[in-house]
């Protein structure tokens, strides 16, 4: 019997969707780019090249929500297997939102030593991928990478969302999930992007008299911020 050759008649209707979807995609990229008349300069490369960079970074933080995932259903009983799945996406997704709306504002505009004031849905004055002096715009403390905003806020989205994703396991078959989903919107939003902002974002710890707070790979902004709050929904 020969075997039956892939096609998008044999794939399920949401994979054909996809499909379509990405062939749509490419088609309307390659048209857009015959369609450029200006060369491409070194500067133009090298923005492109950082930001490929960046988005295979953020595409390999985000998988780190799948081995969360088995992590957490491995430590928790059969009948709840499914909650820790769904926590996982939803969580994630509700981060994107929340992060979107008002978490990257908090954590990299400018404002105050707490936290920032603007930026709200990525909005305000920005002309990235500039950097360093030639940068004019609200988020300085990200001027220092020279891709465009979007890039800049998915990578940082994605740092967002796994440490929303690492409270989760502490407070597993402890919580009710309507009640994790309202806290993760306020740790996503408020909580996590106001230490991120002490950090990264030029607040309080930055200038600091005896020297300049260092982190290093997230290890507070990230792993300490949400132990720390992992902790305090264990113990409640």
């Amino acid at each position: 019997m020969k075997k039956r050759l892939l096609c998008p008649k044999s794939l399920s209707p949401a994979w054909q969707v996809y499909l379509w979807v990405a062939v749509w995609v490419v088609f309307c990229w390659g048209t857009a780019s015959a369609a450029q008349t200006k060369p491409l300069t070194l500067p133009d490369l090298k923005v492109g090249l950082d930001t490929v960079w960046v988005l295979l970074a953020a595409f390999l933080v985000f998988s780190m929500n799948v081995g969360f995932s088995l992590l957490k259903t491995g430590f928790c009983r059969q009948k709840n297997a499914v909650n820790m799945l769904a926590k996982t996406l939803v969580v994630f997704a509700l981060a994107t939102i929340v992060y979107w709306g008002i978490g990257f504002g908090f954590m990299f505009s400018e404002g105050t030593p707490l936290v920032g004031l603007h930026g709200w849905f990525l909005t305000g004055p920005d002309n990235s991928p500039a950097t360093g002096a030639l940068y004019k715009g609200g988020f300085k403390a990200l001027k220092w990478l020279g891709v465009p905003l979007e890039a800049k806020f998915l990578f940082q989205l994605t740092l967002a969302g796994v440490a929303t994703t690492i409270v989760s396991g502490a407070v597993a078959e402890r919580i009710k999930f309507k009640a994790f989903l309202l806290f993760s919107a306020i740790f996503a939003g408020l909580l996590y992007p106001t230490a991120g902002h002490w950090i990264w974002g030029g607040g309080w710890l930055t200038s600091l008299p005896l020297g300049r707070f260092w982190d290093f790979a997230g290890s507070t902004a990230i792993h300490s911020v949400a132990g720390w709050a992992a902790l305090m929904g264990a113990t409640l």
